[in-house]
């Protein structure tokens, strides 16, 4: 596979599941800001999803105050915002665009579909209290596209970059997400374990479409700090977790390896960031500190992508 056919499809994949993650944040904050901001209260939950998506400087680059309205404008439609919605379905299709005969043509139409739809939506059309409403439409059409990957695509190297677009944003993703929660959200740590705290892990696992697998795993316990970090960080059974991306992650490049018969930094690397999630509990990551065990992986698999670009974007081994 041409080198530029490899890295379109990965940042198709890449920008679709983005636009997927982006819906979610809004979700989170949409469904805190419903509840009333009481003596145990929290932090500003539309200015932490702007320090989630790692977007909030830009943002105070053309928006003086931070407000519901304003970051809802900014994360769906703004154009000087490159990791909008809007922005990311016009980057997976512009990306698709250029090697479509790299995918089925269901694959094409899901895509194409989702770009034309997305009119329906725009900043003369969009009222505010419908934002639940276009946020289960990107979600829809995210799972729909993926299904049709699934149900259609050669299960070749394409297929493999596809997964790995999919699997790298899913967990840098869900590790922002858990900071955001943890390190931002609460305003000290003498609210951990408090209704608030209990309130907002809850609303987080539903916003990665993990809470009723949450509650198969463990019953009706309460959720808490320690069983998060077990469900979503370290967890090989929930596919919204860490570890699961890392396993997919470490799965499609060693497929890649024995399709092109050679080894690269990127495989051996994500090798050792996999046996390190194998070798690690839940207790050890808090002593360790959680932000700082989630701000260390984020820079980890940030080293991995340049060595895989460097590998198979940029045709250069190391």
């Amino acid at each position: 596979m041409l080198s530029r056919t490899a890295e379109n499809l990965y940042w198709t994949a890449r920008y679709i599941e983005r636009a997927d993650s982006i819906a979610r944040l809004l979700e989170v904050a949409y469904r805190i800001h419903l509840i009333p901001n009481t003596t145990e209260g929290y932090q500003n939950e539309w200015e932490s999803i702007l320090a989630a998506a790692g977007i909030k400087h830009n943002y105070l680059n053309t928006n003086n105050e931070i407000t519901k309205n304003k970051i809802e404008y900014y994360l769906l439609f703004d154009p000087n915002n490159s990791s909008s919605v809007k922005a990311c379905i016009e980057n997976a299709r512009n990306n698709l665009k250029m090697v479509r005969t790299a995918v089925t043509l269901e694959v094409w139409n899901a895509v194409n579909t989702w770009y034309h739809e997305l009119s329906n939506y725009d900043k003369g059309k969009y009222d505010s209290k419908n934002l639940p409403q276009i946020l289960d439409w990107i979600k829809r059409q995210v799972n729909l596209i993926k299904g049709t990957i699934n149900n259609t695509q050669l299960l070749n190297d394409g297929f493999d970059f596809i997964y790995l677009g999919i699997f790298y944003e899913r967990a840098d993703f869900t590790a922002r997400i858990i900071d955001v929660k943890y390190y931002i959200l609460l305003p000290s740590s003498s609210y951990v374990g408090t209704q608030v705290d209990n309130f907002q892990w809850s609303i987080m696992l539903r916003s990665v479409s993990a809470y009723r697998g949450f509650k198969w795993a463990y019953g009706n316990s309460q959720i808490d700090y320690k069983k998060i970090i077990d469900f979503l960080i370290l967890s090989n059974m929930c596919p919204r977790s860490i570890f699961y991306a890392v396993d997919k992650i470490q799965y499609h490049l060693g497929r890649l390896t024995q399709f092109y018969k050679s080894d690269n930094a990127a495989n051996r690397n994500v090798k050792i960031i996999h046996k390190g999630f194998v070798n690690s509990n839940a207790e050890q990551i808090i002593d360790f500190g959680l932000h700082e065990f989630l701000t260390k992986f984020i820079d980890d698999m940030s080293t991995t992508y340049s060595d895989l670009e460097e590998v198979y974007f940029l045709g250069t081994d190391r």
